[in-house]
């Protein structure tokens, strides 16, 4: 079974970092409702893409790893780098593990809405009751200045 998250993201066109304040979107049918609301909004308002594609494997030749290198549930912040440079990959990796992000997955972050333009979205976007904390973090998130991305971890 899959899980859905939502996902605050900060990207400035080379690193991507997960917010640590990542929301698992459950039950199935609110999600489902929640989802058709903000697509109605704007078909890119929420896009989703799947987890185990952000990483680049080891030859660099296909998106995406067999096994995720870490789990969207854990706490914290997860950093990913379009950086050629191994040694931005390693800077504090003890501490920040950077992993390199794949191909397919920046070409996923080029296309996905500005924090500016998805708080534009946000402000006539209504949510179920139950959904209404998702509408906030993703309101909140944005007139941060982070992005917000839907990621399906399987």
């Amino acid at each position: 079974m899959s899980d859905f998250w939502l996902v605050p993201l900060s990207w400035n066109g080379e690193t991507a970092v997960l917010g640590g304040g990542r929301l698992r979107l459950e039950p199935e049918d609110l999600r489902m409702r929640f989802l058709e609301t903000m697509g109605r909004i704007h078909p890119r308002l929420l896009m989703m893409f799947k987890a185990y594609l952000l990483p680049e494997d080891e030859s660099g030749e296909v998106c995406g790893t067999e096994e995720l290198p870490f789990a969207l549930a854990q706490s914290g912040d997860i950093r990913l780098s379009a950086a050629e440079s191994s040694e931005a990959m390693n800077d504090d990796a003890g501490e920040h593990p950077t992993w390199r992000l794949s191909h397919c997955a920046e070409a996923y972050l080029n296309r996905i809405l500005t924090a500016r333009e998805a708080a534009a979205l946000l402000r006539q976007a209504e949510a179920d009751p139950e959904a209404e904390r998702w509408l906030d973090a993703m309101r909140t998130w944005t007139a941060g200045g982070r992005q917000v991305i839907l990621l399906r971890e399987d």
